[in-house]
């Protein structure tokens, strides 16, 4: 039983934000919850699905469902309102492969085999067995909360190892625990040419090797315990192996392949082996893969196309030219400075005359560079069915590349459909996710301005249900001499809850990787709770606060003297923090 003194402890730190314990067990069903899992999106240009955009249209999302899509939808009394006037709603994005949430494991030494060219599965990196579940630790780490800050709502996350590591899972990107995050299980079996160190198959040809033995192994093994559970007279009893047996659904053609297959020479290879086993198969991380687009399209097969792109080739400018006179000219004077500019130019002019051989390498690069940011309008343009994947690439890249694909004549709609609708077909979800519709999870982000426009910002994002506010980047504030803004003193805090605010004081202690915070309310002045997890990552600070077992998670952007974030309270949501450091 909850006592008085517990309940009033937590109140003094964001508990009020679902009301006392004592007033939640005695309020009678008509009273309004302090507490909503109820969001109404009031007013928005919905992106219902790609090429479908619904104006002036209000969404209802309740329990983390999408329950009514429409411009008349009546508010109910315990929604949480969000006015996106103008702005613009989205289905979360789902990236078809990814290592997300799955730590990269040490690079211990090479593993002493007593014959290397028949060594145990595990170490050799065959293990079809293993899932996500298994490979995943008791929190995701903070790969899957930079992708869910990007609009992605879920993740086909695949374990990492070498060439079968395992079965991939689909999993929503908010704060839940893993196992709770996993909404559909074992979906695919992740396989690339990634060979052993120092034992069999060292090399991508034993590795294609191994993987016909082990498909052809599976299917006799599968066929023979069929046989064996019809009519076991006569048989042997077959023999139990748990790698074989994890491919039955491969061979079944019930779980298809997810092929890592960036380069061309990678895609062949997994065309070869496909062809000859049968099995079905999803070309997974493909950057290379224009030159077989006619073998592709012949077989119709689904294609995980990667976000990674080769970084951009500038052409040289002659603002850039001015700039470098410019900077020459203010460092000396006079007929030096003259001088001193004539040499520049005709530097700059030597630059441009290069000689044949080298002005015709930055003609390949420069072509190559196009071939790969104009892949996807290629597969466009052949009506080959492709999603796109964030395996090997930065999230800070992520929207940057979607907008240079776009711009390499992909158009918005084959863009978002390689986002949301197609990843949601080949991952068998679309019941339950890719469209803003009744039924669906409400795994959205609303943006200021439509997605593609290079300069629209994600405003929320809303994942099992809760309320994510995605704050604008701010530039690091420096002092004179390099270092980040003092944080250490007294600072007062507000939080916006449902029908009051709450507000206290934080004591910032120490500076840099050193910082201490302890936390408390107006209501308790005198009760200070420490923060743990504490990190400050140029303006950005975030520590957590544990009270009775409940884990609060505060995140700020400092500017200067003013901080603003969220508080997120685990189920209940995430809500306004704003502060203020006190004059010492």
């Amino acid at each position: 039983m909850i006592t008085n003194t517990s309940c009033k402890r937590l109140l003094w730190m964001i508990v009020a934000v679902f009301g006392s314990f004592q007033f939640a067990l005695s309020q009678n069903s008509n009273d309004a919850k302090e507490v909503t899992t109820t969001y109404y999106v009031k007013n928005a240009f919905v992106v219902q699905k790609p090429g479908t955009v619904l104006s002036n249209t209000s969404v209802l999302i309740k329990d983390g469902m999408i329950k009514s899509v429409g411009p008349n939808i009546p508010i109910p009394f315990d929604a949480e309102v969000i006015d996106a006037d103008s702005m613009y709603v989205y289905a979360g994005f789902i990236d078809a492969c990814s290592h997300a949430g799955v730590a990269k494991k040490e690079n211990k030494d090479r593993p002493k085999v007593d014959n290397p060219g028949s060594p145990p599965k595990d170490l050799a990196g065959i293990t079809p067995q293993y899932t996500v579940r298994g490979s995943i630790g008791e929190k995701l780490d903070k790969s899957m909360g930079e992708l869910r800050a990007l609009g992605f709502g879920f993740v086909h996350v695949v374990p990492r190892g070498r060439m079968l590591p395992g079965q991939g899972s689909v999993l929503s990107t908010g704060d839940l625990k893993p196992a709770e995050s996993i909404i559909k299980e074992n979906v695919s079996q992740f396989s690339q040419f990634k060979s052993a160190r120092g034992m069999f198959p060292a090399t991508t040809i034993g590795v294609m090797s191994q993987f016909r033995d082990l498909i052809k192994n599976a299917t006799y093994s599968n066929n023979y315990k069929k046989a064996y559970a019809l009519n076991p007279n006569g048989l042997d009893r077959p023999k139990q192996s748990e790698e074989l047996a994890a491919l039955y659904p491969v061979v079944e053609n019930k779980m298809p392949v997810f092929f890592y297959a960036p380069k061309v020479k990678d895609v062949n290879r997994a065309l070869i082996l496909q062809k000859e086993l049968g099995y079905n198969m999803v070309l997974t991380g493909v950057r290379q893969g224009w030159p077989l687009m006619s073998s592709i399209s012949g077989l119709r097969m689904p294609v995980v196309l990667s976000l990674n792109l080769p970084e951009e080739i500038k052409d040289e400018k002659e603002e850039e030219e001015k700039k470098e006179d410019k900077k020459k000219d203010e460092e000396v004077e006079g007929d030096e400075k003259t001088e001193k500019k004539e040499k520049s130019k005709k530097k700059a002019k030597a630059k441009k005359e290069m000689d044949p051989e080298t002005k015709m390498l930055n003609e390949r690069k420069k072509k190559s560079h196009d071939e790969y940011v104009s892949q996807a309008a290629m597969f466009e343009k052949q009506n080959i069915n492709f999603s796109l994947s964030t395996l090997d690439t930065k999230p800070k890249d992520i929207k940057n590349n979607i907008l240079r694909m776009v711009s390499g004549g992909l158009s918005e709609n084959a863009a978002l459909s390689a986002l949301t609708v197609n990843p949601a077909k080949l991952l068998g979800i679309s019941a339950m996710a890719g469209t803003v519709e009744p039924g669906k999870i409400a795994n959205i982000f609303i943006t200021d301005k439509p997605y593609f426009d290079e300069k629209s910002k994600i405003k929320y994002v809303i994942v099992d249900g809760n309320v994510k506010h995605n704050k604008e980047e701010k530039k690091k504030k420096k002092s004179g001499d390099g270092e980040t803004v003092e944080l250490a003193g007294s600072w007062s805090y507000e939080v916006e809850i449902p029908g009051e605010t709450q507000s206290g004081t934080m004591i910032v202690k120490g500076e840099g990787d050193n910082l201490e915070i302890s936390t408390n309310s107006s209501d308790e002045p005198d009760d200070f709770i420490d923060g743990t997890n504490v990190n400050l990552d140029g303006s950005s600070l975030s520590f957590d606060l544990t009270v009775d077992g409940m884990t609060y998670s505060i995140s700020v952007d400092v500017d200067g003297d003013t901080f603003e974030g969220t508080v997120a309270v685990g189920e209940f949501g995430s809500f306004p923090m704003t502060g203020s450091k006190k004059p010492e």
